[in-house]
């Protein structure tokens, strides 16, 4: 965004007065506020004071425009400089995989990215995947003073496990790293609980329902296996 003022005689064009150039998205945007009186009557004072305010509201209008599209871009498409297979489809939060917060152990993560300082969400047994979600956009949102509206949205918008597997394969097969299966274990603790109450309501056909019954369900199931071995 940039507003200039030319004196009278300084441009070959015979043009004085205020010129407002505006880049957005690549396209050039700019008008031009000329000094010369459209009518004698109107005062030289009053022409000029008119001509500078209309510059002053058009450069505060392609600012906003400005602003506003930087905004939606934010919020909606991936940063330029994203790495492979981590983008989550907006700016400021990445996957990753890593050692985790008190151990050496290598885990699935969200990163928050700010001013090149990055807060770790990672997923654990403490935190599995929709969790740590939360726990990573509700940060994000607050970081980057995100509108409450677009936060609940993304909250909405839980990457699946399977972008973490990609994720693992690229990094295995592309970038020299060498991480178990094991390191997408809690990724899918989620998937895989869904998956053993799905499976328990089919074996009890439809007469045991809640989470608590399904769960005593499994639990007897696993302890009758155990105890078979």
């Amino acid at each position: 965004m940039a507003i200039s003022f030319y004196e009278k005689g300084e441009l070959s064009s015979g043009f004085h007065g205020w010129r407002v150039v505006a880049t957005i998205r690549g396209k050039r945007y700019q008008k031009y506020f000329s000094l010369n009186r459209p009518d004698t009557r109107i005062s030289q004072e009053h022409w000029h004071q008119y001509q500078e305010t209309r510059a002053r509201y058009y450069e505060a209008r392609y600012m906003a425009r400005s602003a506003a599209i930087q905004y939606l871009d934010f919020i909606h498409k991936d940063h330029p400089t994203t790495r492979p297979y981590r983008g989550v489809g907006f700016h400021g939060v990445t996957l990753g995989i890593g050692t985790g917060r008190h151990t050496t152990q290598e885990t699935c993560y969200f990163s928050v990215n700010k001013r090149g300082a990055a807060t770790k969400f990672y997923i654990d047994e403490r935190a599995p995947l929709s969790l740590a979600w939360e726990q990573a956009v509700s940060h994000w949102g607050e970081v980057y003073e995100i509108r409450p509206k677009d936060i609940a949205e993304k909250l909405k918008l839980v990457p699946s496990p399977g972008q973490f597997k990609a994720l693992r394969k690229h990094m295995n097969d592309q970038e020299g790293h060498d991480f178990p299966a094991s390191v997408l274990h809690h990724v899918y603790a989620e998937q895989r609980g869904l998956l053993k109450k799905q499976k328990v309501r089919e074996d009890t056909e439809g007469k045991l329902d809640g989470d608590e019954l399904l769960a005593m369900y499994a639990n007897l199931e696993w302890e009758v296996s155990e105890f078979r071995k």
